[in-house]
């Protein structure tokens, strides 16, 4: 093996990109079939509520691995990539992507499970932030798309 330390770095870096994608459309999925029983039974939607706030976690695990590994990645080839264009944007997307996910989709998820414990659950209410989630969702889509061009088609 020539160069072990590249060589972990990447092999850990594709893993984290694995947890963030495998996070992404598991959350995905989830969140569909959440979606559905709250319009099939209001009250049983709220088991699957947990599943909803672990697979985030894993997702923001993914990132901090990639962040780790890409700096081992940066240090393996002696900074040479640090100020290229790619780089800085695609540290941007990242930076970004990891903000709106604590921002907006942690206070989301948090309003979805306020207003599914309350006593009386507004379906009227839930639906407004269905379709908050469904941005919030698209978007960091459109951030994780894009992070994973730069990092394999445009460097």
């Amino acid at each position: 093996m020539k160069d072990p330390e590249r060589s972990i770095g990447l092999f850990l870096h594709i893993i984290g990109i694995i947890m963030i994608a495998g996070g992404f459309l598991g959350a995905y999925i989830v969140a569909r079939r959440f979606w559905k029983q709250v319009d099939i039974d209001i009250y049983k939607a709220g088991a699957i509520l947990p599943l909803m706030k672990t697979l985030p976690i894993i997702i923001q695990l993914g990132v901090l691995l990639q962040v780790i590994t890409g700096i081992i990645l940066l240090h393996s080839r002696t900074w040479k990539y640090w100020g290229e264009n790619w780089l800085t944007i695609k540290l941007i997307l990242v930076a970004l992507a990891f903000t709106n996910g604590l921002m907006v989709g942690k206070k989301l998820g948090a309003k979805i499970g306020m207003q599914l414990f309350s006593p009386s659950p507004d379906k009227a209410a839930l639906a407004v932030l269905k379709g908050k989630m469904k941005n919030f969702n698209f978007i960091q889509a459109i951030l994780l798309f894009g992070i994973l061009l730069l990092s394999t088609v445009f460097r």
